[in-house]
């Protein structure tokens, strides 16, 4: 092979490789913000199963929306023990639920002994877990990926959707005047 050629092939391929570090570098950000849209609408009306009781132990009790806005505001966290950048707000989810705030979990398109075994294992943020294998309330629900979170009044009207990641910042942000008597 010619050196012009090899030289061209060789700048070539760093080219190609300086792209691919550039574009996992940007998608790789984008999955860590958090993107907020006020929302005014009703949460979907479902019948499902819950995918654990109050004791982390699988349940065939059924949900529907009555059970899931027991309370002034809470949140419906969709999240899957396949999602890597669920696990990274996981620990901030369990802060929320130490502090008070109603956490319902909406288990997305997932096998259930996993999900089970993430909650075991990591802790179980969630007062309730929606199982939704098959991600048919998620659809209703207008679930664009994981995690997403969305803050529901005790109407079952969605007030705010987070796209991302929840954190400190976005729950100082948009999220904490919605709990004040609680301690969050």
């Amino acid at each position: 092979m010619h050196t012009s050629v090899r030289n061209k092939l060789i700048t070539l391929i760093v080219l190609a490789l300086v792209l691919v570090l550039v574009f996992l570098f940007a998608l790789d950000n984008k999955q860590q913000t958090t993107t907020v849209s006020i929302q005014q609408r009703a949460f979907p009306e479902f019948t499902s199963m819950a995918l654990t009781d109050k004791e982390g132990i699988s349940s065939k009790q059924k949900l529907t929306l009555k059970d899931i806005t027991e309370h002034p505001y809470q949140l419906v966290n969709v999240w899957a023990s396949w999602c890597g950048i669920c696990k990274s707000e996981h620990t901030y989810l369990l802060a929320l639920r130490d502090k008070g705030i109603p956490i319902v979990g909406l288990n997305y398109r997932d096998n259930p002994a996993a999900a089970m075994n993430v909650l075991s294992s990591d802790g179980n943020p969630y007062t309730k877990v929606i199982s939704d294998p098959h991600g048919k309330l998620a659809l209703e629900l207008g679930v664009i990926g994981t995690p997403e979170t969305y803050l529901v009044d005790a109407k079952g009207n969605i007030v705010k959707k987070l796209m991302g990641v929840i954190n400190e910042s976005a729950w100082q942000d948009e999220l904490a005047l919605y709990f004040d008597g609680v301690d969050g």
